[in-house]
């Protein structure tokens, strides 16, 4: 695989030799080799399943210092939270309740999700959505794609294009807790013999509204192309750099009560004195490199090949100070936990130490895909194909130890590595049947071998190897019955491999322990739409997504902040989606709204709780279990509902103003109240003006006014509970306060 992207590269140095043409490209054309780039894994208007496409102009009107969960609000089904509060720090998104670790994301068709926890960690790729030109979310399995299963939603995002001509651009965006964020952009514009380079740099700092939840982010994107009438070739450069507080432990409601919302136990401290402090290296850092090199062709009117290439390189570690949180924050950390002896100093024999720990880790991830599009008359076919390399590495320090006898710095306790192959393909097709009828059909293969080697965090060997073969067939059809009203039904099985953590938990339960399955759903879908030439399109989607041994979250958090997962056995998710667009006064006004009404269901579900003797000792006695036979799926509001209104009274201006309502959620799957968050409600204020032809080129002046009611509001939150032998309950919560009202304003000058 190096050698296959050593070779990419040579050929990017040679894009002269492909400049056999001295004219430019015509400029249509190159929009549509533009949207050949992500073809493959997007749906078309005849695409019977459910999905939103976001606009560059759209994302560009959200785009105020925050990640792409907040850019993406509107979507239908689509919850965004935040851990620092204010959506510039580590931020996530569920869509139908689905959590990030099933969603697939793609760049320009090329996985995106980390293959080991499945996720996309939107803060290692700071400001992207400034890099972007367009963004499709598919809600359920929909179609077959590139890289981690779909198995809520899919989105593919495409990187900005270059421009007919040259161009240069700076904004800066200044915010409620000292947010800045500063971007630069240029571009040569599409020369005559066809070469184009577009280079962006971005910077955000903030304090954010939690405690300790700073970041310092930057990202670099540049881009080399080179355009004829029938060929695109690209190569790409993302380079982010994050360095953010770490907030993942929430705060409970008795420390809400007596700190504040803005408290965070993060770094907590106490000196021999007693007196409070906070570290202040607690910190979450990463940095990564994507390149990607694009080879789009087209053969004639018909027919086009993609063959990309992509290689994703990651570093990046958490650093804790490491204390006793229950028993005055002064004994720290037990020595044997890190494989260590007691330490005597000064003639006194420690077992346990204060100390700070650094988790790590290191990865290569290669990919090459390809894929073909032919399309001729009443037929749209599409193959795909893609192979996938990861290769990682976890490993722990102790850059310092209180107590320390001989233990050399930067002490490594542990490491482990995960090599981890996928091998995937997939052919879908369209075929109009006559001018109302057509037909779908999609098949894909997935092989996954997964292999890990070496000891873990807590000093078990994890060594095992892994193998997954998932076939995953599609149908659907798609009815015109006139040019105003559409309607569409599909069926889609999705199946899906374990995360990481969740196989570690499963080797150390013994080996042989089965309690950590793949997954497999069957998502049906039926749907309405309506669009009037007059601008009114509406829409209406129902589901059911009837699953097998879905992973849920259990609600707990591991010492990192991952999602502690368990699967069930009979479990689904059932709901209807209302989306409407209208506009008034001549367009001058547009109301967008959409709303998901849903049941999320475990049937026949077991919680299991740890028993303890009493509150005292805390002497471990085994586990207690309570049976329902029939409770709601954490994380699973069962309504989500959103309102836009836009008002633009000239073409230079706009105001919008959004509401988002959330309901409630349960943090465990027990549907207990007091393990739950409250619904919400929360409204954003935003507008802009334009000023066209003035000397300097233009300017855009942004203003956006987030919780613009000063609403007091949680988004997201973890909980456990502990039994005792007297009977006795104790639950742990921690809640991620939202920020309350707060402001950004945006300057874009461009020419």
């Amino acid at each position: 695989m190096k050698k296959v992207f050593i070779l990419a590269g040579l050929l990017a140095l040679n894009f002269p030799l492909f400049a056999q043409a001295d004219k430019q490209s015509d400029s249509l054309k190159n929009v549509h080799l533009e949207e050949v780039v992500v073809s493959a894994t997007r749906a078309g208007k005849n695409t019977p399943i459910a999905y939103s496409n976001v606009s560059q102009s759209e994302i560009k009107k959200e785009n105020a210092a925050r990640n792409i969960p907040s850019i993406l609000q509107n979507i239908p089904s689509l919850v965004s939270f935040t851990e620092d509060g204010s959506g510039v720090g580590n931020t996530s998104m569920r869509i139908r309740g689905t959590d990030a670790t099933r969603i697939n994301v793609t760049l320009n068709g090329m996985p995106l999700n980390n293959p080991e926890s499945q996720e996309v960690y939107w803060v290692n790729l700071p400001d992207l959505s400034s890099s972007l030109q367009s963004i499709q979310v598919q809600r359920g399995v929909g179609t077959s794609t590139n890289g981690a299963a779909a198995f809520g939603a899919s989105i593919s995002m495409k990187t900005v294009g270059a421009r007919s001509e040259a161009y240069g651009e700076a904004s800066t965006s200044i915010g409620s807790y000292n947010t800045f964020t500063s971007t630069i952009a240029a571009g040569s514009g599409i020369l005559k013999n066809g070469m184009s380079v577009d280079v962006r740099y971005s910077r955000n700092i903030g304090d954010g509204y939690i405690r300790n939840g700073f970041v310092n982010h930057s990202n670099l994107y540049a881009a080399l192309s080179y355009y004829t009438d029938n060929r695109l070739i690209r190569l790409s450069y993302i380079n982010g750099r994050q360095k953010t507080g770490i907030t993942w432990e929430g705060i409970s409601p008795e420390d809400m009560e007596k700190e504040g919302r803005r408290y965070n136990l993060a770094g907590k401290y106490l000196d021999e004195a007693n007196n409070v402090h906070y570290y202040n290296n607690e910190t979450d850092n990463y940095y990564s490199h994507i390149v990607q090199f694009l080879f789009t062709r087209e053969f004639n009117n018909h027919l086009s090949l993609n063959a990309n290439l992509s290689y994703n390189n990651g570093f990046g570690y958490y650093e804790n100070y490491r204390s006793d949180k229950y028993n005055g924050f002064k004994r720290g950390d037990k020595f044997s936990d890190y494989g260590l002896p007691s330490q005597t100093v000064n003639g006194v024999t420690y077992s346990r130490s204060q100390l700070i720990r650094q988790k790590l880790m290191r990865n290569d991830f290669y990919v090459a895909n390809l894929s073909l599009n032919y399309t001729k008359n009443t037929l749209n076919w599409i193959f795909g194909s893609t192979y996938s390399f990861y290769d990682g590495d976890h490993y722990g320090k102790l850059p310092w130890v209180k107590f320390n006898q001989n233990i050399p710095k930067n002490y490594e306790w542990y490491r482990n590595a995960g090599k981890k192959g996928e091998f995937n393909v997939f052919t879908k097709a369209e075929y109009q049947l006559n001018n109302q009828l057509s037909l779908f059909g999609d098949v894909q293969y997935r092989n996954i071998s997964y292999r890990f080697s070496g000891i873990d965090d807590d000093l078990t060997d994890i060594t095992k190897d892994f193998t997954y073969n998932f076939f995953n067939p599609k149908v659907g059809i798609f009815y015109r019955i006139d040019y105003r009203n559409n309607l569409y039904a599909s069926a889609a099985v999705g199946q899906r491999e374990p995360l990481r953590t969740d196989l570690k938990e499963s080797i150390k339960g013994g080996g042989e322990d089965d309690r950590i399955r793949p997954e497999k759903m069957i998502d049906y879908e039926i749907g309405y739409q309506f669009s009037h030439e007059n601008g009114v399109n509406l829409g209406a989607n129902i589901y059911y997504m009837d699953y097998k041994n879905q992973m849920v979250q259990t609600g707990r958090l591991n010492d990192v902040g991952y999602k502690l997962m368990e699967n069930v056995k009979n479990s689904y998710r059932r709901g209807i989606e209302l989306e409407a667009s209208v506009p008034f006064m001549e367009n001058k006004f547009r109301l967008n709204a959409n709303a998901t009404f849903s049941q999320n269901k475990i049937k026949n579900y077991t919680a299991y709780f740890d028993l303890y003797d009493n509150q005292a000792n805390w002497n471990w006695s085994g586990q207690k279990s309570e049976e329902f036979r029939s409770t709601n799926i954490s994380y699973s509001p069962n309504i989500v509902g959103m309102a836009n209104f836009t008002y633009q009274p000239l073409k230079s201006l706009y105001f919008n103003l959004l509401g988002k309502y959330v309901g409630k959620q349960y943090l465990d799957n027990t549907s207990n109240d007091a393990k739950s968050i409250d619904a919400y409600f929360v409204s954003n204020l935003s507008a802009g003006y334009t000023f066209e032809k003035i000397p300097i080129g233009r300017i855009i002046l942004q203003v956006f006014v987030n919780n613009l009611f000063n609403k007091e509001y949680i988004a997201n939150g973890w909980a456990a509970t502990d039994i005792f032998e007297d009977g006795s309950v104790k639950n742990y919560i921690g809640y991620y306060p939202q920020a309350t009202r707060n402001y950004i304003a945006r300057i874009t000058v461009s020419f």
